[in-house]
């Protein structure tokens, strides 16, 4: 078993991730310790716990399985190798397990890169994926920037094999960028690192990269609501049909489904759902090495679940989507608590296409909870926007006046996001 000498939050982090735990799951198996401060350690890698905490870190790693203890022996023989610096400038790193952010990288002048090199810059991009988690699109957009810079710099002297990986390593780290844009609200700004990304992924003769960028395309042109477009960009993402690109082209398919569904063409969106579940029977979710959708997308057979409520809710269909949302949030991890509430506020329309005004407010009245005690504004956004009006034909029974005016109660400006 590997010894700890003395923790830091660094090796804090990498024993959570070698047991497989949630923040909220590591901050109950310490004592008087809360996910806030387990937070702390992920984003101060540096930081030395509590002895109290310390002398809890040492029984955990004592009582771990031998796979277990073997996943964290890895995570910290990880933690000790340096960056490698061929073909990169001197900078400041800071690990925290599967986290690594560098700052102040450069784009100056590079030697031809190692191998090395490039296998850093690949689990780099991995790495960012956890840091978004972390910090937010914000945070990460300035490095992503100069990640780009610093890969095209290294492009301009390369050749034959070398610039082929280098492209398709630039067009996942253009492609995530564009996706930190259109997280952040900038769809102009997302639209053209997704174009950057597309030019280098064909540039590469990357299909999988390819296919996903046209995915994410999809994606964005459904939260524009422009559901042609993300019809057309879905199915394109579907052209290329190898193992390597099943995930997304499951992705894709629910993608297309719901485009279809805010069309309003109902028989096309079932279509696309059962070409979806055909593809997620064959390729069962299963994720190859070097796939872009790793770590971005939840469970791909609660993922299609999603999709398939949420089409049947735009098409209107009540009773199918009151069944397809309860079967959501049954199907949902115990820390999805966010998601959870989201999905409830769903399921209240759901309620009241129905025309079941109770079951409405008691989902919409769980959801709102929720939505405090988590911050959602998204989720309360959602509610005020579809509440009111959906219940005003049943405003006279007890619980839908009571939810209705609990939900004016709220100021408007509580909760995160």
């Amino acid at each position: 078993m590997t010894l700890v000498a003395s923790w830091t939050g660094a090796q804090a982090s990498a024993l959570r991730v070698a047991l497989r735990l949630t923040m909220d799951e590591l901050a109950a198996r310490i004592g008087g310790m809360s996910p806030r401060g387990v937070a702390k350690w992920e984003h101060q890698p540096d930081v030395v716990p509590s002895m109290v905490s310390q002398r809890d870190l040492d029984y955990i790693l004592s009582a771990a399985s031998p796979d277990e203890q073997a996943r964290f022996a890895i995570l910290i023989q990880e933690l000790a190798q340096p960056v490698p610096q061929n073909g990169l400038t001197d900078r400041q790193v800071v690990r925290a397990t599967d986290l690594v952010v560098t700052l102040t990288p450069t784009g100056s002048s590079f030697a031809k890169p190692t191998s090395d090199t490039l296998s850093w810059f690949e689990q780099n991009l991995r790495n960012q994926y956890t840091a978004d988690n972390l910090l937010g699109p914000r945070a990460l957009m300035p490095l992503m920037t100069e990640y780009v810079g610093t890969i095209e710099s290294m492009q301009q002297n390369a050749n034959g094999a070398v610039l082929a990986r280098l492209l398709r390593i630039g067009a996942g780290y253009a492609e995530f960028t564009g996706w930190l844009h259109q997280d952040a609200g900038d769809i102009r700004g997302a639209t053209a690192w997704a174009t950057r990304a597309l030019e280098w992924a064909q540039g590469g003769m990357d299909d999988r990269m390819t296919s996903f960028v046209m995915m994410r395309r999809a994606a964005a042109a459904l939260t524009a609501r422009h559901g042609a477009y993300a019809v057309r960009f879905a199915q394109s993402a579907q052209r290329f049909d190898s193992p390597e690109t099943g995930r997304i082209r499951i992705i894709a398919a629910v993608t297309e489904a719901h485009g279809h569904a805010i069309a309003g063409d109902g028989g096309e969106s079932d279509r696309a759902l059962d070409t979806a579940a055909g593809l997620l029977e064959k390729y069962n979710g299963e994720i190859l090495d070097g796939d872009p959708t790793a770590d971005r997308y939840c469970e791909l057979g609660l993922y299609t679940k999603i999709a398939r409520a949420k089409c049947v809710l735009e098409l209107g269909r009540g009773n199918e989507a009151v069944d397809a949302f309860t079967d959501v949030i049954g199907s949902l991890p115990a820390d999805y608590h966010r998601d959870r509430g989201q999905y409830l506020g769903s399921l209240a329309q759901a309620h009241i296409l129905a025309e079941q005004p109770e079951s409405a407010a008691a989902a919409a009245e769980e959801a709102y909870g929720i939505a405090i005690a988590t911050g959602s504004t998204r989720t309360l956004k959602d509610l005020r926007r579809t509440m009111p009006s959906g219940l005003a034909p049943w405003s006279h029974i007890p619980g839908v006046g009571r939810f209705c005016a609990m939900l004016a109660a709220v100021e408007p400006e509580i909760g995160g996001s």
